[in-house]
């Protein structure tokens, strides 16, 4: 199965010279990646795991190991390796540099892991200047049917409502909905999504979740009390969609404001979720603090609206992410919501300015009287995106209705 990652994090313009950091959730298919980019550059044995004993073994042995390795394969172009795990090893940094520093005209070096990299490079870090950083997400609906035609590759279809309209319409569809349908059922998650099984799937669930728990927050925190961590799992998926309260969910848990702030934070770093903030320049009476809070697997939440805007959160999180790594420009996912209670789910931004606006609708209803007020009070285009809305149509005062899996074969 392609990644669409995988289509841009070679370009030699943005990373020749560069070591990739590519991260993700736990099981989301970096390892396959890697693999699978080893074999198509016809490379062996310069895949290294270091949750495997037998790579730390072999370096503590001789710490001039893979040095070796990348010298008795360099025959004039640069030998592909990858590391998998290695932020783990506490001097990951200055093995890496090392490497680096010494080979880097030898190498093509693509480091993964899953815990966010980032939260290992703070203060002190002797990497600036060595690596770009990638993140790999759950599957699209582009990925899941492998039909990459309608993907777009830029963002400034999205300023202009009836371009994208028109790419929407002809976006292909025949086989979208059966794949979207069991994205919807079963989540972007490779496995489960590849075996459809709903008792397969309830038993991944419930491991990942003791996997993140028990193990990767172990290895990222010193918390103690994990039956409470659990708990505020259990009850965030209520609380997609809307403006995060913490004092609430103090309330709910009875743990104290700064705790729930740390365990949410963690939970985010370690890809089970991720937050997105409000937008509220050029906005009279914004709400500026609340942050909203979905999954990166939407298939944890039951209720059926909740998961569908998740779905788009995701998507829309990925297009902007792959954006920024393409080299186009900051792009960010926000939301926008006022004391008036009128809010728009999602807003792109781009270098700090709203590109375009974006709403769910599991249902198909009318345009929502926000956005049409947020896009003339910002000036860009409002897109409703509708599960079961049947075409792409344009409506008054910039405007539009897409089908969701017309639109997600847009977002790649």
């Amino acid at each position: 199965m392609e990644r669409l990652v995988g289509r841009y994090i070679f370009d030699p313009e943005i990373t020749e010279g560069k070591m990739i950091f590519l991260s993700g959730p736990r099981q989301v298919g970096k390892t396959t990646f890697a693999l699978n980019w080893l074999s198509s550059m016809g490379a062996e044995g310069t895949y290294f795991n270091w949750d495997d004993p037998a790579v730390i073994s072999e370096y503590n042995r001789n710490p001039l190991y893979f040095r070796n390795i990348i010298f008795s394969k360099f025959q004039g172009e640069p030998v592909p390796i990858v590391f998998d795990e290695i932020h783990k090893h506490k001097s990951w940094k200055n093995i890496l540099k090392g490497i680096y520093d010494t080979a880097k005209d030898k190498i093509r070096l693509l480091v993964t892991g899953s815990a966010r990299l980032g939260v290992y490079r703070k203060s002190g870090d002797s990497l600036v200047g060595r690596y770009f950083s990638y993140q790999i997400f759950p599957l699209s609906l582009a990925e899941a049917t492998g039909d990459f035609s309608s993907v777009l590759n830029e963002e400034s279809s999205f300023s202009k409502g009836e371009t994208l309209i028109r790419l929407a319409a002809e976006a292909q569809r025949g086989k979208a909905q059966d794949h979207f349908d069991r994205l919807y059922s079963f989540g972007g998650f490779p496995e489960p999504f590849l075996k459809g099984s709903p008792r397969f799937h309830r038993r991944w669930q419930e491991e990942y979740k003791t996997l993140l728990t028990k193990e990767d927050v172990r290895d990222l925190s010193r918390i103690a009390d994990l039956k409470g961590l659990e708990h505020l799992i259990e009850i965030l998926p209520s609380k997609v969609g809307a403006p995060l309260s913490i004092n609430s969910i103090k309330e709910d848990l009875g743990y104290h404001h700064g705790t729930i702030t740390t365990w949410i934070e963690i939970l985010s770093r370690l890809y089970l979720i991720f937050t997105i903030r409000p937008w509220y320049r050029n906005i009279l009476r914004s709400i500026k603090k609340e942050k909203k809070l979905f999954f990166f697997d939407w298939s944890f939440l039951e209720e059926k609206g909740r998961r569908f805007e998740n779905i788009i959160a995701v998507a829309l999180l990925r297009m902007a992410t792959r954006f920024s790594e393409m080299g186009l420009g900051l792009f960010e996912l926000m939301y926008i919501r006022d004391k008036e209670k009128r809010e728009v789910d999602f807003v792109l931004i781009k270098d700090n300015r709203p590109l375009a606006l974006f709403e769910a609708k599991e249902r198909d209803e009318a345009i929502s009287p926000s956005g049409k007020f947020f896009a003339k009070r910002l000036g860009v285009p409002f897109y409703q995106i509708s599960l079961h809305h049947g075409r792409a149509e344009a409506f008054p005062e910039n405007c539009f209705k897409i089908p969701a899996v017309n639109f997600l074969m847009l977002t790649g």
